[in-house]
């Protein structure tokens, strides 16, 4: 729904594919908002989120009511992430991937080491999609703490923020972090959420999320139909059963010579 809302799906629905991110973001993001942000997406985030003092730093965030805080898809010149979250003293930016890559990338790289405001400067600016996420928080948090936040695969989000941190593209003063989405439905299902009414959306996250694949493996627990008792004894029976036999019908007498011919 907040994806039409806001244009990202066609009057026609003609882009409306299993694999539209857009929507999955509003399907997502878009339905948390209506639960109390320490009630729901703060601690799915605080105890999911990589590297985990990012998680410390969003668990103090005490906010109850964030629907008036959020900007999905906001426009800026070097392009529009899927969310960004305004809280009082932290600023949240979210990208989020379904199946897709980032949908830029160059081969820049900055050299690890103190440069002077000349040499800041004259640095080439990388077009990769995090690197102008970047900058676009950076120029929107002011002076509060900001926190780009990548949301994918687990497999896609390691590989990414590894790549992105050895190459120092990141805007200074923004933390890059990341969550998958296998450990957001983890998260949304070890919620302990009394509320009926938010039971209900949290339920149809977890059911969407389950439907697009992102289930973990969690455990080697086995359903038995009944205990095992140590000193009780138990019948193992084979209902099919093959019997062979052998019968040898000729005598044998001791002294005599046989003849076996082929």
């Amino acid at each position: 729904m907040l994806a039409e809302i806001q244009g990202k799906i066609s009057r026609t629905g003609s882009n409306l594919t299993e694999r539209l991110e857009d929507n999955l973001t509003g399907n997502v993001f878009g339905a948390l908002r209506y639960l109390p942000f320490s009630a729901a997406l703060g601690p799915v985030l605080a105890n999911g989120v990589y590297p985990k003092a990012v998680g410390e730093e969003i668990r103090l965030i005490d906010s109850g009511f964030w629907a008036d805080k959020v900007d999905f898809w906001p426009y800026d010149r070097e392009g529009e992430m899927d969310a960004l979250i305004d809280f009082e003293h932290m600023v949240i930016g979210i990208e989020v991937k379904y199946k897709s890559g980032l949908s830029s990338d160059d081969e820049v790289a900055h050299p690890l080491v103190e440069l002077d405001q000349q040499e800041e400067k004259e640095m080439k600016l990388s077009i990769n999609q995090l690197a102008r996420e970047s900058r676009i928080i950076s120029r929107r948090g002011q002076h509060k703490k900001k926190l780009l936040l990548f949301v994918a695969d687990r497999k896609s989000c390691r590989e990414v923020y590894e790549n992105i941190l050895g190459r120092g593209i990141i805007e200074g003063g923004v933390a890059l972090s990341y969550i998958s989405w296998q450990d957001i439905l983890l998260q949304l299902k070890q919620l302990q959420v009394t509320d009926p009414y938010h039971q209900v959306i949290i339920g149809d996250i977890i059911a969407l999320l389950t439907r697009k694949g992102f289930e973990d493996f969690t455990d080697m627990e086995i359903d038995l139909p009944q205990s095992i008792h140590e000193h009780d004894y138990f019948i193992f029976d084979m209902p099919n059963q093959v019997k062979f036999g052998f019968e040898n019908t000729l005598k044998i007498s001791e002294g005599l010579y046989y003849e076996f011919r082929r």
